[in-house]
C-alpha cells in the first residue's frame, strides 16, 4: 500500500523502549478496514531495539514512519512532534502498549461525519495476557462540558480530532497531571464539538505499571481547613473510619442522579451515537461500584492552615480550583453531610470548602 499525499488519518504513537511488543500495536493499525492512514511512531529517545522493530514494519508498509526525538520523558513532546509532521485530515492517537480493533478508524470516520470535532470510542481494558478485565458502558460514554471538567475521561488511544484542533488551544502540555485530561478540557472550553461511539474499538493495557497509575496528585479538591492540626486529624480520622460510608454513598447517589438528570435535559449533553438508553437505569446498574469512604483524603499545610483535600490528577492549580468550586455547587447532599460530620467533631475554625483565593492546596 503506497502512502497518499494527504491521508485521511494521521495516527500518532509515542514510544519509549517498547522493543518487540510494539509490533502488536503497529499490526493493529495495519489491520484497519480504513486503509487511508499514515502512522507516525515517535521514538522518545529509545535506547533499546524499539526503533529497529519500527523500521522493520516501515520496510513492509510505507505508511509507517519512524520519527526520532531527544528524550522528553513525557508523551506530550513526542505527540507535538507528531502533530507537526502529520498530514491527515484527522489526528488519532495510539499509545504504544494499546491496540485497536480493525474497525476503529471506521467508527471514527462515521462519527466525524456527524460534524464532530473530537471523537472518543468505547474501550476494553486488558491485562498483559490479553484477558479483558473491564469494558466501557453507555453511561461512561456520555459527555458534557461539566463531565469533562470533573473527570479524566477518554484515554488518548480512544480519541481523534480534526486537524488543527490541538494546535489552536496550545497543543499537548507537559507537567503535572494527566495531559490528555488537560487537552480535552481546553478543547471543550474552546467550543469543540464532541461525539462518542459506543463500540469498544480500543484495547487498553490494564496494568499498575502504566504511566496513568503513577501520576502524583499534586493538586487537591479542598474539603475543609483548620487552624489547629489536632482538629484536622480528628476530622480526618472520623471521615476515614468507615462509620459514614453508607450515608456518604447515599448522598452521593442523590447528588449524582440530580446532576445527570439536569445534564441529560440540556442541549450540551452528548449520548453515544445511536444509543437511546435510559441514563438513570444505567446509573442504577453501576452504582454498586461507588466507594463513599473518603479513604483518599490527605492532610496538607497551606498558608498557616491545615487543609483536608482529595488528590486530583489535573494538570494545573486553576483546574483544581475549578473542580473544588463545581463540586460544592453540584453535590449539596454530600457537602451538607460533610458539614455535619465536621461540626460533630467540634472543630472550630473549620470550613467545608476553602474559598478561592486562599491558596491552592
Amino acid at each position: 500500500m503506497r502512502p497518499t499525499s494527504t491521508p485521511r488519518f494521521s495516527v500518532i504513537c509515542p514510544t519509549y523502549n517498547r522493543s518487540r511488543l510494539i509490533a502488536q500495536t503497529l499490526d493493529s493499525v495495519r489491520a484497519q478496514s480504513v486503509t487511508d492512514w499514515e502512522l507516525l511512531v515517535v521514538s522518545d529517545g529509545c535506547t533499546d531495539d524499539t526503533e529497529d522493530w519500527v523500521r522493520a514494519a516501515a520496510g513492509q508498509d510505507p505508511r509507517i514512519r519512524l520519527i526520532r526525538t531527544e528524550r522528553h520523558g513525557h508523551p506530550s513532546g513526542p505527540r507535538n512532534r507528531g502533530l507537526a509532521e502529520s498530514r491527515g485530515e484527522f489526528i488519532a492517537y495510539l499509545d504504544h502498549d494499546d491496540v485497536w480493533r480493525e474497525d476503529h478508524l471506521s467508527a471514527l470516520t462515521t462519527a466525524f461525519g456527524s460534524g464532530a470535532d473530537v471523537v472518543a470510542t468505547g474501550f476494553e481494558l486488558r491485562d498483559r495476557e490479553g484477558r479483558v478485565t473491564s469494558a466501557s458502558r453507555p453511561l461512561e460514554m456520555c459527555w458534557h462540558p461539566e463531565i469533562q471538567a470533573l473527570g479524566a475521561v477518554f484515554e488518548p488511544s480512544r480519541v481523534a480530532h480534526r486537524r488543527g484542533c490541538a494546535e489552536r488551544v496550545g497543543g499537548w502540555r507537559a507537567g503535572d497531571g494527566m495531559e490528555d485530561w488537560d487537552l480535552w478540557l481546553r478543547l471543550a472550553d474552546a467550543g469543540a464539538r464532541f461525539a462518542t461511539v459506543l463500540d469498544r474499538t480500543a484495547g487498553l493495557l490494564d496494568s499498575v505499571g502504566t504511566r496513568r497509575h503513577h501520576i502524583a496528585g499534586r493538586h487537591h479538591l479542598r474539603v475543609a481547613a483548620f487552624d489547629d492540626v489536632r482538629h484536622a486529624h480528628a476530622v480526618l480520622s472520623e471521615l476515614r473510619s468507615g462509620r459514614h460510608t453508607s450515608a456518604l454513598r447515599a448522598a452521593c447517589a442523590r447528588d449524582t442522579l440530580a446532576w445527570l438528570r439536569r445534564l441529560a435535559a440540556s442541549r450540551e449533553f452528548v449520548r453515544p451515537l445511536g444509543w437511546h438508553g435510559d441514563v438513570e437505569a444505567e446509573l442504577a446498574e453501576g452504582w454498586g461500584e461507588a466507594d463513599g469512604s473518603w479513604s483518599d483524603l490527605v492532610l496538607v499545610q497551606r498558608a498557616g492552615r491545615f487543609v483536608l483535600g482529595l488528590p486530583l490528577a489535573c494538570a494545573t492549580a486553576g483546574h483544581a480550583e475549578r473542580i473544588t468550586a463545581m463540586v460544592r455547587r453540584l453535590q449539596p447532599a454530600q457537602w451538607a453531610l460533610l458539614d455535619e460530620i465536621i461540626a460533630a467533631c467540634g472543630a472550630p475554625g473549620a470550613a467545608a470548602y476553602v474559598p478561592a483565593g486562599s491558596g491552592p492546596a
